[in-house]
């Protein structure tokens, strides 16, 4: 009995100091909790930008590849003008009738690239490639031979049945159709990527004094986009498909030669460029 006498609780000051460190210890176990979160949550959306970015370069990569193909007969190997002049101040927006041209929209968001090519309808000199549209789907009731051009475009305000997709960041996406040289699209356009904000592009131009430098669309005459443009230069900024955790504020975006893209969001964006040599420069 005079042992449990002995013995004593804790007092009210002792219980005070453990639960001031406990809370503490919550404190600092929650800051990293959600610091973890938060950085998973940026990389996370940093990746889906990049990915995209990466996707949408190797697409256009391949199909700009083949600007500037002539018709693969023996005999008519020349070279064709690789990219549709500059568009006229008034030309309509694609996938319209007459919206086969290349443009660059200076302070806009994106560019247009106009690629020209040979439809080869003849199985046993061309690749099934040559036969299909920029979406991949078959192209009918031309001429063999005839010089098409696959345009390219970003729609920041697509719509679809309708209205906007509800889906987030649906409504930037890469287009493309494919003219014939009567200047009509040869079949609908079609959505090649989402959450794209912008495409840029200078062109390569080899000048007299044999010097290759990067231009504006609107910088060449027609003579030189015939016989001087040897590759093109592409640009694209890619965005994540939610918020990431980033702090709310302005952020500015610069792609090539364009003027800043300020957007005021939580959104991770992507910036990636890569240059596409023509390897069609020589007759074949």
């Amino acid at each position: 009995m005079k042992q449990f006498k002995l013995q004593r609780g804790m007092t009210i000051v002792e219980l005070m100091v453990a639960g001031l460190l406990s809370v503490i210890a919550v404190v600092f176990i929650t800051n990293i909790l959600l610091t973890s979160n938060r950085t998973a949550l940026q990389s996370e959306g940093l990746a889906q930008a990049q990915e995209n970015g990466r996707f949408i370069l190797t697409w256009l990569q391949s199909n700009l590849r083949r600007a500037g193909y002539p018709y693969p007969k023996e005999g008519i190997g020349n070279r064709i003008q690789p990219f549709a002049d500059a568009c006229a101040s008034a030309s309509p927006l694609p996938p319209a009738a007459g919206a086969d041209c290349t443009i660059n929209n200076g302070s806009g968001l994106s560019d247009r690239i106009a690629a020209r090519r040979t439809y080869v309808s003849d199985v046993n000199l061309g690749i099934p490639a040559d036969r299909q549209d920029c979406s991949g789907a078959a192209i009918t009731g031309i001429a063999d031979g005839e010089t098409i051009v696959d345009v390219y475009w970003v729609e920041n305000n697509f719509t679809s049945g309708g209205g906007v997709s509800s889906t987030a960041g649906y409504n930037n996406v890469l287009r493309c159709v494919t003219y014939a040289s009567s200047h009509a699209a040869l079949n609908s356009a079609q959505v090649i990527a989402s959450g794209i904000n912008s495409l840029r592009a200078l062109y390569a131009f080899r000048g007299a004094d044999n010097k290759m430098r990067y231009v504006r669309a609107g910088d060449l005459s027609a003579t030189e986009w015939r016989e001087n443009v040897r590759a093109v230069r592409v640009s694209v900024l890619t965005h994540a498909f939610s918020t990431t955790g980033l702090e709310q504020k302005s952020r500015q975006y610069i792609l090539l030669d364009a003027a800043p893209i300020t957007y005021n969001d939580q959104t991770a964006r992507s910036i990636q460029s890569t240059t596409i040599f023509l390897p069609n420069e020589q007759s074949r």
